[in-house]
């Protein structure tokens, strides 16, 4: 019997899978927000960013600027998308590439972006850290640039739970990419925010689809380790928690992160996933990955967390204003990713940022 997809099973079967009940939002602060806006979207191919598509377009903003490196997403995108009253404009672009993204933005004159391009696999992240640094981070400064120049009102960074205590480049990336906006913000009339998540139930290259594969072929499932731990969110809890934030955050740069409830075991998810198949699918331990930890956290000890505005949704600062990076740390790292090794990156991006943390612990003292 074949598995269904996340995104068909029943309501039952996705709360058994989170171990909670997923948040359903009232989003008309959301839909004000956004009806009228030009809105950006980077990443807009992805699991989060096509699904903020559909959204936005639902919502009516009057256009919807989806920019992606992939031709066969914005093929996709745009299938998926069918009629609308709200313009699509497509725009083929990587956003590594400074000057296309700014012209882009330039032409486009977007009132708000949301940045989804990512590379969010860890273990792969490992194997190729230049790369990740290449698009998490200075596509991140990349994006924020284009953005300021192009008189945005709005930034919208989606960031990750490991950049909490961060033990990989993909992780380190992330935070990075928060200190960076959060710098950025202090300075700018752009208004800039990050948002957190855990793990996105049913996104692209995430352990649903994969078990649901596997179920499907008779198995064997593949876990790396019977102890480890994430924390889960739908697809529609990520997309309500960025319009939200967008919608009801504050003006002053932050960190926001959604009430995910209890971390949920990946050997869990597989059982859960076996029982809901009705099948015998076997279960394989295959150990952890370069760079992947047991346990995610959502916060660590050189932040600040407090009660945001928006109900189940806290907000994370640093704890020094000290731990700030700024646009020539990221030129500096940039140097040696495209003329360094990949030993030397791993090193200098980790380097950047215990640097930053030890000066504002020194500060703090």
């Amino acid at each position: 019997m074949q598995a269904p997809a996340p995104a068909e099973m029943h309501p039952d079967v996705v709360a058994r899978l989170l171990g909670r009940e997923p948040r359903v939002r009232d989003m008309r602060a959301a839909r004000d927000f956004v009806r009228g806006k030009t809105v950006l979207v980077t990443g807009a191919g992805g699991s989060i960013g096509s699904e903020l598509c559909r959204e936005l377009a639902a919502m009516g903003c009057r256009r919807l600027i989806a920019l992606d490196h992939s031709d066969h997403a914005l093929i996709d995108l745009h299938e998926a998308l069918g009629e609308t009253r709200t313009q699509i404009v497509d725009v083929l672009c990587d956003v590594r590439d400074a000057q296309r993204l700014a012209a882009a933005f330039e032409r486009t004159r977007p009132d708000v972006v949301i940045h989804a391009a990512a590379l969010k696999h860890v273990h792969m992240g490992e194997r190729h850290p230049g790369e990740s640094v290449l698009t998490n981070l200075i596509g991140v400064r990349n994006a924020v640039e284009a953005a300021a120049k192009a008189g945005v009102g709005h930034f919208l960074l989606i960031s990750s739970d490991k950049a909490a205590a961060p033990g990989s480049v993909m992780g380190a990336s992330k935070r990075l990419a928060e200190l960076y906006l959060r710098t950025v913000g202090a300075g700018s009339d752009m208004r800039a925010l990050s948002v957190r998540f855990g793990n996105v139930l049913g996104s692209k290259g995430s352990v649903a689809p994969l078990f649901a594969r596997q179920i499907a072929a008779g198995g064997p499932i593949t876990v790396t380790h019977p102890d480890m731990r994430r924390y889960f969110m739908t697809v529609q809890e990520a997309v309500q928690l960025i319009l939200l934030v967008l919608a009801k955050g504050e003006a002053e740069s932050a960190t926001y992160l959604l009430d995910m409830g209890e971390p949920v075991r990946i050997m869990d998810i597989a059982r859960r996933m076996i029982e809901a198949a009705g099948t015998m699918t076997p279960v394989i331990v295959t150990g952890l990955r370069e760079g992947e930890k047991l346990d995610e956290e959502l916060f660590d000890d050189f932040e600040d967390v407090e009660p945001a505005a928006i109900d189940g949704v806290s907000r994370i600062r640093p704890a020094s204003v000290d731990y700030a990076i700024t646009a020539a740390d990221i030129g500096e790292l940039e140097r040696v990713v495209r003329t360094q090794s990949d030993d030397i990156v791993r090193h200098r991006i980790f380097a950047l940022l215990d640097g930053r943390l030890a000066q504002g612990v020194s500060d703090v003292g």
